[in-house]
Protein backbone atom coordinates (compact mmCIF):
# COMPACT_ATOMS: atom_id res chain seq x y z
CA UNK A 1 0.00 0.00 0.00
CA UNK A 2 1.38 3.41 -0.96
CA UNK A 3 1.93 6.07 1.69
CA UNK A 4 -0.56 8.35 -0.08
CA UNK A 5 -3.31 5.73 -0.08
CA UNK A 6 -2.68 4.94 3.59
CA UNK A 7 -2.81 8.66 4.47
CA UNK A 8 -6.08 9.24 2.62
CA UNK A 9 -7.63 6.19 4.26
CA UNK A 10 -6.73 7.61 7.64
CA UNK A 11 -8.29 10.95 6.76
CA UNK A 12 -11.47 9.28 5.49
CA UNK A 13 -11.69 7.19 8.67
CA UNK A 14 -11.44 10.31 10.82
CA UNK A 15 -14.73 11.50 9.31
CA UNK A 16 -16.63 8.23 9.82
CA UNK A 17 -17.78 9.38 13.24
CA UNK A 18 -21.26 10.33 11.99
CA UNK A 19 -22.07 6.63 11.57
CA UNK A 20 -21.42 5.89 15.25
CA UNK A 21 -21.24 8.94 17.54
CA UNK A 22 -19.70 6.81 20.28
CA UNK A 23 -16.65 6.29 18.06
CA UNK A 24 -16.24 10.04 17.69
CA UNK A 25 -16.41 10.54 21.46
CA UNK A 26 -14.02 7.69 22.33
CA UNK A 27 -11.70 8.77 19.51
CA UNK A 28 -11.28 12.20 21.05
CA UNK A 29 -13.21 14.00 18.31
CA UNK A 30 -15.95 15.42 20.50
CA UNK A 31 -15.85 19.23 20.66
CA UNK A 32 -17.90 21.03 23.35
CA UNK A 33 -20.63 23.15 21.80
CA UNK A 34 -20.73 26.93 22.10
CA UNK A 35 -22.82 28.16 25.02
CA UNK A 36 -24.59 25.66 27.27
CA UNK A 37 -25.19 22.37 25.49
CA UNK A 38 -28.21 20.11 25.92
CA UNK A 39 -26.01 17.59 27.73
CA UNK A 40 -24.91 20.17 30.29
CA UNK A 41 -28.43 21.43 30.91
CA UNK A 42 -29.94 17.96 31.29
CA UNK A 43 -27.18 16.58 33.52
CA UNK A 44 -27.53 19.56 35.88
CA UNK A 45 -31.31 19.20 35.97
CA UNK A 46 -30.99 15.47 36.66
CA UNK A 47 -28.63 16.33 39.51
CA UNK A 48 -31.35 18.14 41.44
CA UNK A 49 -34.29 16.12 40.10
CA UNK A 50 -33.29 12.55 39.13
CA UNK A 51 -36.85 11.34 38.62
CA UNK A 52 -37.82 13.69 35.82
CA UNK A 53 -38.59 13.52 32.10
CA UNK A 54 -36.67 15.31 29.36
CA UNK A 55 -37.58 15.44 25.67
CA UNK A 56 -34.99 16.32 23.03
CA UNK A 57 -36.21 17.22 19.54
CA UNK A 58 -34.12 18.15 16.53
CA UNK A 59 -33.57 17.61 12.85
CA UNK A 60 -31.65 14.84 11.14
CA UNK A 61 -27.95 15.09 11.89
CA UNK A 62 -28.33 17.70 14.63
CA UNK A 63 -26.26 15.68 17.08
CA UNK A 64 -29.04 14.32 19.32
CA UNK A 65 -27.40 10.91 19.84
CA UNK A 66 -24.05 12.50 20.60
CA UNK A 67 -25.67 14.72 23.21
CA UNK A 68 -27.39 11.69 24.77
CA UNK A 69 -24.06 9.86 25.06
CA UNK A 70 -22.31 12.91 26.50
CA UNK A 71 -25.24 13.39 28.91
CA UNK A 72 -24.79 9.79 30.08
CA UNK A 73 -21.09 10.33 30.70
CA UNK A 74 -21.66 13.65 32.48
CA UNK A 75 -24.26 12.18 34.84
CA UNK A 76 -22.19 9.11 35.66
CA UNK A 77 -19.07 11.18 36.31
CA UNK A 78 -20.51 14.25 38.01
CA UNK A 79 -23.83 13.39 39.68
CA UNK A 80 -23.74 11.47 42.97
CA UNK A 81 -25.98 8.43 43.50
CA UNK A 82 -27.44 8.57 39.98
CA UNK A 83 -26.74 6.10 37.18
CA UNK A 84 -27.54 6.95 33.56
CA UNK A 85 -27.94 4.15 31.01
CA UNK A 86 -28.11 4.69 27.22
CA UNK A 87 -30.70 2.60 25.34
CA UNK A 88 -31.17 2.39 21.57
CA UNK A 89 -34.86 1.44 21.40
CA UNK A 90 -34.54 0.29 17.77
CA UNK A 91 -32.43 -2.67 18.97
CA UNK A 92 -35.45 -4.00 20.87
CA UNK A 93 -38.42 -3.35 18.61
CA UNK A 94 -39.59 -2.05 15.24
CA UNK A 95 -39.79 1.72 15.73
CA UNK A 96 -42.27 2.19 12.88
CA UNK A 97 -44.81 -0.11 14.60
CA UNK A 98 -44.27 0.95 18.20
CA UNK A 99 -47.29 1.12 20.48
CA UNK A 100 -48.10 1.91 24.13
CA UNK A 101 -46.44 -0.55 26.50
CA UNK A 102 -43.37 -1.13 24.37
CA UNK A 103 -41.12 1.39 26.15
CA UNK A 104 -42.17 -0.05 29.51
CA UNK A 105 -41.20 -3.50 28.23
CA UNK A 106 -37.87 -2.19 26.95
CA UNK A 107 -37.20 -0.54 30.32
CA UNK A 108 -38.06 -3.81 32.03
CA UNK A 109 -35.60 -5.80 29.91
CA UNK A 110 -32.89 -3.19 30.53
CA UNK A 111 -33.48 -3.34 34.29
CA UNK A 112 -33.26 -7.14 34.15
CA UNK A 113 -29.86 -6.86 32.50
CA UNK A 114 -28.67 -4.21 34.96
CA UNK A 115 -29.63 -6.34 37.96
CA UNK A 116 -27.84 -9.41 36.59
CA UNK A 117 -24.79 -7.35 35.53
CA UNK A 118 -24.08 -6.41 39.15
CA UNK A 119 -23.94 -10.07 40.17
CA UNK A 120 -27.27 -10.23 41.98
CA UNK A 121 -27.65 -13.73 43.45
CA UNK A 122 -30.95 -14.83 41.94
CA UNK A 123 -30.76 -18.23 43.61
CA UNK A 124 -31.30 -16.59 47.02
CA UNK A 125 -34.23 -14.38 46.07
CA UNK A 126 -36.82 -16.33 44.12
CA UNK A 127 -39.12 -13.29 43.79
CA UNK A 128 -36.57 -11.32 41.80
CA UNK A 129 -35.68 -14.32 39.63
CA UNK A 130 -39.36 -14.90 38.88
CA UNK A 131 -39.88 -11.22 38.05
CA UNK A 132 -36.97 -11.25 35.61
CA UNK A 133 -38.37 -14.33 33.86
CA UNK A 134 -41.84 -12.78 33.81
CA UNK A 135 -40.63 -9.46 32.33
CA UNK A 136 -38.65 -11.19 29.58
CA UNK A 137 -41.54 -13.51 28.77
CA UNK A 138 -43.97 -10.61 28.58
CA UNK A 139 -41.53 -8.56 26.49
CA UNK A 140 -40.39 -11.17 24.00
CA UNK A 141 -43.21 -13.69 24.18
CA UNK A 142 -43.05 -17.34 25.21
CA UNK A 143 -44.37 -20.80 24.40
CA UNK A 144 -45.98 -23.30 26.75
CA UNK A 145 -47.06 -26.92 26.53
CA UNK A 146 -50.73 -27.48 27.30
CA UNK A 147 -52.98 -30.53 27.60
CA UNK A 148 -56.19 -30.13 25.63
CA UNK A 149 -59.27 -32.35 25.34
CA UNK A 150 -59.55 -33.94 21.91
CA UNK A 151 -63.17 -34.66 21.06
CA UNK A 152 -62.96 -34.24 17.30
CA UNK A 153 -64.45 -37.21 15.43
CA UNK A 154 -61.29 -37.89 13.44
CA UNK A 155 -59.13 -37.92 16.58
CA UNK A 156 -61.53 -40.27 18.39
CA UNK A 157 -61.50 -42.76 15.53
CA UNK A 158 -57.72 -42.81 15.06
CA UNK A 159 -56.83 -42.59 18.78
CA UNK A 160 -59.71 -44.22 20.71
CA UNK A 161 -57.68 -44.65 23.93
CA UNK A 162 -56.39 -41.04 24.09
CA UNK A 163 -58.79 -38.28 25.12
CA UNK A 164 -56.19 -35.54 25.48
CA UNK A 165 -53.10 -34.37 23.61
CA UNK A 166 -50.22 -31.93 24.15
CA UNK A 167 -50.12 -28.75 22.07
CA UNK A 168 -47.64 -25.88 21.99
CA UNK A 169 -49.31 -22.52 22.55
CA UNK A 170 -47.43 -19.37 21.53
CA UNK A 171 -47.95 -16.12 23.45
CA UNK A 172 -46.89 -12.94 21.67
CA UNK A 173 -44.69 -10.48 23.53
CA UNK A 174 -45.31 -6.78 24.09
CA UNK A 175 -42.42 -5.94 21.78
CA UNK A 176 -44.47 -7.56 19.03
CA UNK A 177 -46.81 -4.90 17.53
CA UNK A 178 -49.69 -7.40 17.49
CA UNK A 179 -49.73 -7.64 21.28
CA UNK A 180 -52.89 -6.17 22.78
CA UNK A 181 -53.33 -7.71 26.25
CA UNK A 182 -53.37 -5.97 29.63
CA UNK A 183 -49.95 -4.72 30.76
CA UNK A 184 -50.53 -4.24 34.52
CA UNK A 185 -48.54 -7.38 35.34
CA UNK A 186 -45.55 -5.97 33.45
CA UNK A 187 -45.62 -2.64 35.32
CA UNK A 188 -45.77 -4.42 38.69
CA UNK A 189 -42.72 -6.53 37.79
CA UNK A 190 -40.79 -3.52 36.46
CA UNK A 191 -41.44 -1.77 39.78
CA UNK A 192 -39.86 -4.68 41.69
CA UNK A 193 -36.82 -4.75 39.40
CA UNK A 194 -36.38 -0.99 39.58
CA UNK A 195 -36.22 -1.11 43.37
CA UNK A 196 -33.58 -3.85 43.20
CA UNK A 197 -31.56 -1.97 40.56
CA UNK A 198 -31.80 1.26 42.54
CA UNK A 199 -30.31 -0.47 45.59
CA UNK A 200 -27.34 -1.44 43.37
CA UNK A 201 -26.85 1.66 41.25
CA UNK A 202 -28.63 4.55 42.93
CA UNK A 203 -31.34 6.56 41.14
CA UNK A 204 -31.62 5.32 37.55
CA UNK A 205 -32.07 7.46 34.45
CA UNK A 206 -32.76 5.81 31.09
CA UNK A 207 -31.63 7.69 27.97
CA UNK A 208 -33.92 6.43 25.21
CA UNK A 209 -32.68 6.93 21.65
CA UNK A 210 -34.18 6.07 18.25
CA UNK A 211 -37.72 7.40 18.49
CA UNK A 212 -36.79 10.38 16.29
CA UNK A 213 -37.35 7.93 13.39
CA UNK A 214 -41.03 7.55 14.30
CA UNK A 215 -43.28 9.33 11.80
CA UNK A 216 -46.56 8.56 13.57
CA UNK A 217 -46.87 11.50 15.96
CA UNK A 218 -50.13 10.20 17.40
CA UNK A 219 -48.35 7.00 18.45
CA UNK A 220 -45.51 9.05 19.93
CA UNK A 221 -48.00 11.16 21.87
CA UNK A 222 -49.65 8.01 23.24
CA UNK A 223 -46.29 6.64 24.38
CA UNK A 224 -45.50 9.90 26.17
CA UNK A 225 -48.90 9.80 27.88
CA UNK A 226 -48.69 6.13 28.94
CA UNK A 227 -45.23 4.52 29.10
CA UNK A 228 -43.26 7.60 30.09
CA UNK A 229 -45.78 8.46 32.80
CA UNK A 230 -45.79 4.85 34.08
CA UNK A 231 -42.00 4.80 34.32
CA UNK A 232 -41.95 8.23 35.96
CA UNK A 233 -44.46 7.02 38.58
CA UNK A 234 -42.02 4.23 39.47
CA UNK A 235 -39.22 6.75 39.97
CA UNK A 236 -37.31 6.13 36.74
CA UNK A 237 -35.79 9.24 35.18
CA UNK A 238 -36.21 9.50 31.41
CA UNK A 239 -34.32 11.41 28.71
CA UNK A 240 -36.04 10.81 25.41
CA UNK A 241 -35.19 11.70 21.82
CA UNK A 242 -38.29 12.39 19.72
CA UNK A 243 -39.23 13.14 16.11
CA UNK A 244 -39.00 16.72 14.86
CA UNK A 245 -42.61 16.49 13.63
CA UNK A 246 -43.72 16.55 17.27
CA UNK A 247 -43.03 20.30 17.20
CA UNK A 248 -45.84 20.79 14.73
CA UNK A 249 -49.49 19.82 14.61
CA UNK A 250 -52.26 19.01 17.04
CA UNK A 251 -50.23 16.89 19.49
CA UNK A 252 -47.56 19.44 20.36
CA UNK A 253 -49.25 20.84 23.47
CA UNK A 254 -50.09 17.36 24.75
CA UNK A 255 -46.50 16.21 24.35
CA UNK A 256 -44.94 19.32 25.90
CA UNK A 257 -47.25 19.19 28.92
CA UNK A 258 -46.48 15.50 29.53
CA UNK A 259 -42.74 16.04 30.09
CA UNK A 260 -40.91 18.10 32.70
CA UNK A 261 -38.31 19.62 30.36
CA UNK A 262 -38.23 20.23 26.63
CA UNK A 263 -35.07 20.91 24.60
CA UNK A 264 -34.97 21.70 20.89
CA UNK A 265 -31.80 21.42 18.84
CA UNK A 266 -31.91 23.85 15.94
CA UNK A 267 -29.17 24.15 13.35
CA UNK A 268 -26.04 26.16 14.14
CA UNK A 269 -26.17 29.52 12.39
CA UNK A 270 -22.62 29.46 11.04
CA UNK A 271 -23.47 32.46 8.84
CA UNK A 272 -24.49 34.86 11.61
CA UNK A 273 -22.94 33.42 14.77
CA UNK A 274 -19.14 33.52 15.02
CA UNK A 275 -19.10 31.04 17.91
CA UNK A 276 -20.96 28.46 15.82
CA UNK A 277 -18.57 29.03 12.92
CA UNK A 278 -15.55 28.52 15.22
CA UNK A 279 -17.18 25.36 16.63
CA UNK A 280 -17.50 23.86 13.14
CA UNK A 281 -13.97 24.94 12.29
CA UNK A 282 -12.63 23.10 15.35
CA UNK A 283 -14.51 19.94 14.39
CA UNK A 284 -12.67 19.81 11.06
CA UNK A 285 -9.29 20.80 12.47
CA UNK A 286 -9.52 18.18 15.25
CA UNK A 287 -10.17 15.33 12.82
CA UNK A 288 -8.01 16.29 9.81
CA UNK A 289 -4.21 16.37 9.68
CA UNK A 290 -2.80 19.86 9.93
CA UNK A 291 -2.72 21.62 6.58
CA UNK A 292 -4.48 18.79 4.76
CA UNK A 293 -7.70 20.76 4.20
CA UNK A 294 -6.93 24.21 2.85
CA UNK A 295 -8.38 27.26 4.59
CA UNK A 296 -10.65 28.14 1.68
CA UNK A 297 -11.91 24.56 1.61
CA UNK A 298 -12.73 24.68 5.33
CA UNK A 299 -14.70 27.89 4.81
CA UNK A 300 -16.56 26.30 1.94
CA UNK A 301 -17.32 23.14 3.94
CA UNK A 302 -18.77 25.15 6.80
CA UNK A 303 -20.88 27.20 4.40
CA UNK A 304 -22.31 24.22 2.52
CA UNK A 305 -22.99 22.29 5.75
CA UNK A 306 -25.67 24.84 6.62
CA UNK A 307 -24.79 24.39 10.28
CA UNK A 308 -25.86 20.73 10.27
CA UNK A 309 -23.29 18.57 12.06
CA UNK A 310 -23.82 15.38 10.08
CA UNK A 311 -23.74 17.24 6.77
CA UNK A 312 -20.40 18.81 7.73
CA UNK A 313 -18.92 15.36 8.38
CA UNK A 314 -20.38 13.77 5.25
CA UNK A 315 -19.39 16.66 2.98
CA UNK A 316 -15.84 16.66 4.34
CA UNK A 317 -15.43 12.95 3.73
CA UNK A 318 -16.81 13.33 0.20
CA UNK A 319 -14.39 16.21 -0.46
CA UNK A 320 -11.46 14.07 0.73
CA UNK A 321 -12.49 11.42 -1.78
CA UNK A 322 -12.71 14.03 -4.55
CA UNK A 323 -9.17 15.20 -3.72
CA UNK A 324 -7.84 11.65 -3.83
CA UNK A 325 -9.44 10.95 -7.21
CA UNK A 326 -8.06 14.25 -8.53
CA UNK A 327 -4.52 13.16 -7.49
CA UNK A 328 -4.26 16.12 -5.14
CA UNK A 329 -2.35 15.99 -1.86
CA UNK A 330 -4.70 18.43 -0.14
CA UNK A 331 -8.42 19.14 -0.08
CA UNK A 332 -9.14 22.30 -2.04
CA UNK A 333 -12.21 24.47 -2.49
CA UNK A 334 -12.94 22.85 -5.87
CA UNK A 335 -13.14 19.44 -4.16
CA UNK A 336 -15.67 20.80 -1.69
CA UNK A 337 -17.76 22.37 -4.46
CA UNK A 338 -17.83 19.06 -6.32
CA UNK A 339 -18.98 17.16 -3.23
CA UNK A 340 -21.58 19.83 -2.41
CA UNK A 341 -22.91 19.69 -5.95
CA UNK A 342 -23.46 15.92 -5.72
CA UNK A 343 -24.95 16.27 -2.24
CA UNK A 344 -27.40 18.98 -3.33
CA UNK A 345 -28.56 17.16 -6.45
CA UNK A 346 -29.16 13.97 -4.46
CA UNK A 347 -31.32 15.81 -1.90
CA UNK A 348 -33.50 17.28 -4.65
CA UNK A 349 -34.42 13.89 -6.08
CA UNK A 350 -38.05 12.93 -5.56
CA UNK A 351 -39.34 16.37 -4.62
CA UNK A 352 -42.82 17.29 -5.80
CA UNK A 353 -43.77 20.33 -7.87
CA UNK A 354 -45.44 21.80 -4.77
CA UNK A 355 -42.23 21.48 -2.79
CA UNK A 356 -40.18 23.06 -5.59
CA UNK A 357 -42.65 25.96 -5.58
CA UNK A 358 -41.96 26.48 -1.87
CA UNK A 359 -38.26 26.84 -2.68
CA UNK A 360 -39.04 29.29 -5.46
CA UNK A 361 -41.20 31.30 -3.10
CA UNK A 362 -38.36 31.50 -0.55
CA UNK A 363 -35.84 32.50 -3.22
CA UNK A 364 -38.10 35.43 -4.06
CA UNK A 365 -37.77 36.60 -0.45
CA UNK A 366 -41.12 35.46 0.91
CA UNK A 367 -41.46 34.30 4.51
CA UNK A 368 -41.42 30.57 5.25
CA UNK A 369 -43.81 29.27 7.91
CA UNK A 370 -44.06 25.49 8.55
CA UNK A 371 -47.84 25.21 8.52
CA UNK A 372 -48.52 22.78 5.66
CA UNK A 373 -47.57 19.11 5.28
CA UNK A 374 -45.24 19.94 2.37
CA UNK A 375 -43.38 22.61 4.35
CA UNK A 376 -43.07 20.44 7.45
CA UNK A 377 -41.76 17.60 5.26
CA UNK A 378 -39.03 19.85 3.84
CA UNK A 379 -38.07 20.96 7.32
CA UNK A 380 -37.96 17.43 8.75
CA UNK A 381 -35.89 16.18 5.78
CA UNK A 382 -33.36 18.97 6.23
CA UNK A 383 -34.05 20.66 2.90
CA UNK A 384 -35.04 23.78 4.81
CA UNK A 385 -33.13 24.62 7.98
CA UNK A 386 -34.31 26.34 11.13
CA UNK A 387 -32.03 28.58 13.21
CA UNK A 388 -32.90 30.01 16.62
CA UNK A 389 -29.70 31.83 17.57
CA UNK A 390 -28.77 34.66 17.28
CA UNK A 391 -32.29 35.05 15.89
CA UNK A 392 -34.97 32.73 14.60
CA UNK A 393 -34.98 32.25 10.84
CA UNK A 394 -35.51 29.66 8.13
CA UNK A 395 -33.24 29.11 5.12
CA UNK A 396 -32.86 26.74 2.19
CA UNK A 397 -29.97 24.35 2.77
CA UNK A 398 -26.95 26.07 1.13
CA UNK A 399 -25.92 22.89 -0.71
CA UNK A 400 -29.29 22.90 -2.53
CA UNK A 401 -29.02 26.43 -3.89
CA UNK A 402 -26.81 25.75 -6.96
CA UNK A 403 -29.02 22.83 -8.05
CA UNK A 404 -32.20 24.84 -7.44
CA UNK A 405 -30.93 27.70 -9.57
CA UNK A 406 -30.35 25.26 -12.44
CA UNK A 407 -33.89 23.91 -12.02
CA UNK A 408 -35.31 27.42 -12.20
CA UNK A 409 -33.30 28.27 -15.30
CA UNK A 410 -34.65 25.21 -17.06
Amino acid sequence: MSNRLKFFREQMAAFEGAVDPQRAISGGYYIPEPRKSVSELISRRIGIRPSSTHLILGGIGSGKTTQLLVTRDRINQEVDNVYAHYVDVSLYTNISEISPGVLTAVAGVVLCDLVVARGYDLSKVALVKNRIELVKNLAYGYSERKLVDRIEEVWAITNPLETTSVVIERHEGILNPKYSKEKKELIASVAVLYNVARSQYGEIVLLLDGLDRLNNIQAFSQIIATDIQDLLSLGVGIVLVGPLRALYGEYRDTIEQAVNYFDYRSCFDVKNDSDSYTFFEKIIETRASEGFIEKAAIQSLIHYSGGVLRDLINLTQAAIEEAYLADSDTVQKTDVEASADSFGKAKLLGLSDEELEIFADMLEGNTFLPRTDEKIRLLVAGHILEYRYPKKRYAIHPALLPALQLVQQN
